[in-house]
């Protein structure tokens, strides 16, 4: 075992977090209030609440993206775990692009090395399979390498949320307008914010996703079709490289996506004042499981309770849905306009499902 090539470590160190910085924030006269030792100020848990949330989002601000995040993003992100050494290197090329001309922060670091690079150091480690074929040689994880990728994969993840997101809002759309990409991607920045402690304010992040946009733009993955509405944009038909690359871009955070729109989509179904936080929180579980029971097999994260229950309250925080008569989940309008905007990023197949399950179902589970 010590005999192995593991690969090297990398130790980046994050911003630091003073803590008087942050008493003097939550509670300027502390040094006078005289607290015994046994004592439970009412400002204790929301500093410790501040002080967590800043150190998960430096420690996201310090990442080091390796030869196997680079790997694991691109090849977790194929039905089969599996590319040409073709695509590969392309898509390896492009995922170094995106961080190199969108950094997210000054203490990223990212491999220096080159996609032929990357491929040689998996191979060498005895992360990646080569298997050889006369139309070009396919490159693929693995059994249960492929299953502890997904830990590299979800360290580099939040690196790619806006390019993500772009991506995504082109899987089941061939047209849609920039000014749509950016609306829909303030809306649901909160959310993917708040999972993956991520660092910008709204207006910052709309703005990375317009940057993301010209980038996807230069390499071709998308093409600007009309100037109406700031720019009509759309992708390239059928099974296009482009498309693909797109695809295995988009893959990394669809599943996120569509777990929020799952659950406005059954919320709108039902009504409001029918379901409780419980009962919607089960019925996104079992809607989850069952997609990925009929389509694509998906990631447990896809259906786990706990992340309905967290975006779940963060609606309750951001009141767009609050507590009714016997506990039941009420919402206005906007919450229509949420379930109409849910088609862009589900597709026929998932929201036909959705539209099938009864609320019982959450009753008798």
């Amino acid at each position: 075992i010590l005999r192995k090539h593991y690969g090297k470590v990398v130790v980046n160190f994050g911003e630091p977090i003073l803590l008087e910085d942050l008493l003097g924030q939550h509670a300027p006269d502390w040094r006078e209030q005289g607290i015994a030792p046994e004592d439970k100020p009412a400002w204790l848990n929301p500093l410790v609440d501040d002080a967590s949330r800043r150190i998960m989002v430096n420690i996201n601000r310090a990442a080091d993206v390796n030869p196997v995040n680079l790997l694991a993003l691109a090849l977790l992100s194929t039905p089969k775990h599996a590319m040409s050494e073709v695509d590969l290197l392309s898509q390896l090329a492009l995922s170094k692009k995106l961080l190199s001309k969108l950094p997210y922060s000054d203490r990223v670091t990212v491999t220096p090395l080159r996609p032929e690079q990357i491929v040689e150091y998996g191979e060498k480690i005895g992360v990646l399979v080569r298997t050889r074929h006369p139309m070009g040689d396919v490159i693929s994880v693995e059994g249960e390498t492929a299953v502890l990728q997904s830990y590299y994969r979800n360290n580099s993840v939040h690196l790619f949320a806006a390019a993500s997101w772009v991506a995504c809002c082109f899987q089941n759309n061939r047209r849609m307008s920039r000014s749509g990409v950016l609306r829909l991607g303030r809306m649901i920045y909160p959310f993917i914010q708040h999972e993956l402690f991520l660092p910008w304010s709204a207006d910052a992040f709309a703005e990375r996703l317009d940057r993301t946009i010209d980038v996807f733009v230069e390499e071709g993955l998308l093409h600007v079709a009309s100037e109406e509405e700031g720019g009509i944009l759309a992708r390239g038909p059928g099974q296009t490289d482009e498309v693909f690359r797109l695809r295995a871009i988009a893959h990394s955070l669809q599943q996120a996506f569509e777990r929020y729109f799952i659950t406005i989509a059954i919320l709108v179904k039902n009504g409001p004042g029918t379901l409780s936080s419980g009962e919607l929180e089960n019925l996104c579980h079992l809607t989850a499981q069952r997609l990925s029971l009929l389509y694509a097999p998906a990631a447990p994260e896809f259906f786990d309770r706990s992340l309905f229950r967290g975006f779940i309250l963060k609606l309750r925080e951001m009141e767009l849905v609050w507590l009714g008569p016997e506990s039941r989940l009420m919402f206005d309008e906007r919450m229509g306009t949420w379930a109409t905007d849910a088609k862009v990023i589900l597709g026929r197949e998932l929201r036909h499902t959705i539209m099938t399950i009864p609320p019982e179902t959450a009753k008798k589970a």
